[in-house]
């Protein structure tokens, strides 16, 4: 056989060796940015949700703050004034922990999984693997403001409380709490007794400030979701 056709022949097949090749490969790239984009798609949607129950929480937490410096830093004429929806919003304020519980599904299964190299973005894995870290961070500090609730809690039975009012207990997912029917509105003197009470103002105090290291550490889960959102879109 002529040496150039053998050459010739040798050369094609190996040619579609290689083209086999490489189609192979294009269609596993393709199919790995197919599901990367998939993933893409279910990480926006997570810390999307996770945005905005962290800024929910914070916005709670910082309402209460003010509230209860408005309770303390008025006047008995001032309280004596105020209608039934605000001596209770002053009861609710107390110590009343709101957590952030954070959506994680598609994350801790890329990471459970080993499949987080999915991600061709190695600042959005670390972005990811951060958050995790930032989310146990926190757990310290509303277990913290949790315990200061529990004894604001038994301090207020000791000045005539529990009071509830349905107007403002208001529970996750906005639901209307149901309290038995029993327990007392906050009245006018209830709320002075409130005021008054040097061992519960400390405890509330205490409580507030707590919340205020966990408002840090929501603020560090915003900026990090925020950073999260920014990445993927740049890699979609």
């Amino acid at each position: 056989m002529d040496r150039r056709k053998l050459l010739i022949e040798g050369t094609v097949i190996v040619v579609s060796i290689l083209l086999a090749f490489a189609i192979d490969a294009a269609w596993d790239e393709y199919k790995e940015r197919r599901q990367e984009q998939q993933v893409l798609a279910a990480l926006a949607t997570e810390f999307q949700t996770n945005l905005s129950e962290i800024e929910t929480v914070m916005a709670y937490h910082t309402r209460a703050r003010g509230t209860v410096d408005e309770l303390f830093s008025s006047t008995e004429e001032q309280l004596r004034s105020q209608d039934q929806l605000r001596r209770s919003e002053y009861v609710l304020a107390l110590c009343n922990p709101w957590s952030f519980y954070p959506v994680l599904g598609t994350t801790e299964a890329l990471i459970g999984a080993g499949e987080l190299d999915i991600l061709e973005d190695r600042e959005l894995r670390n972005a990811l693997t951060n958050f995790l870290f930032l989310v146990e961070d926190s757990i310290e500090d509303i277990e913290y403001v949790g315990g200061d609730a529990e004894r604001v809690w038994v301090a207020e039975t000791d000045l005539g409380g529990p009071w509830t009012d349905r107007n403002t207990e208001i529970g996750m997912g906005g639901h209307v709490v149901e309290a038995p029917g029993f327990l007392p509105l906050a009245g006018t003197e209830d709320i002075l007794r409130i005021r008054n009470d040097r061992k519960l103002r400390g405890l509330v105090a205490r409580c507030h400030l707590n919340a205020g290291y966990y408002i840090v550490e929501l603020q560090r889960l915003r900026t990090g979701s925020l950073r999260i959102l920014e990445l993927i879109d740049a890699s979609r």
